[in-house]
């Protein structure tokens, strides 16, 4: 967890909190538990900071993401780096309900960034990850990897369902 202490910004003493800090996604985690085909090689890295516009405060971060997973097309092991910027408003507990998720809800003086880090990188993290991207994939039927050349299964099929149309020619 990366908790800020919000007492600075709070009671004035400063306009602005910078925070930097990396973490490794826990095996029972959020992130690994919904990326269960992706391995966070490195830590995540995030840098930013929240900053006190006359009692509008916004937390800004930028986060850098390596990770390895396959190629959805040809299964090739990928290595693929996300960097996110995003900007978040903040909210002390009694101003907004803590179901509202436009705000990050400061908590007994304190600002858990990790939670909002985690939510982007979820939004952001695509849905399948290309070795290339002209990948060919595999052949659907001998399975050869077909960016190494082309394998010799025959190409035009015709698709079952429309067979019966080809009597109709005769």
């Amino acid at each position: 967890m990366m908790i800020l202490d919000m007492l600075p910004i709070l009671s004035g003493a400063t306009q602005e909190l910078c925070f930097d800090f990396s973490f490794v996604p826990e095996k029972d985690g959020l992130l690994v538990s919904v990326y269960e085909d992706v391995d966070f090689t490195d830590p995540i890295v995030v840098t930013g900071y929240v900053k006190n516009m006359a009692w509008y405060m916004i937390l800004h971060a930028d986060v850098k993401v390596k990770y390895d997973t396959m190629c959805a097309r040809c299964a090739e092991p990928v290595s693929s780096v996300l960097e996110i910027t995003f900007e978040k408003d903040i909210a002390s507990s009694g101003d907004v309900s803590s179901d509202n998720d436009d705000y990050i809800i400061i908590e007994d003086k304190k600002l858990d960034v990790l939670p909002s880090v985690e939510e982007q990188i979820m939004l952001e993290m695509p849905s399948k990850t290309l070795c290339k991207e002209d990948c060919k994939g595999l052949c659907y039927k001998c399975g050869k990897n077909l960016n190494e050349g082309e394998c010799s299964c025959e190409k035009h099929e015709v698709d079952p369902r429309l067979a019966i149309l080809k009597t109709l020619l005769k």
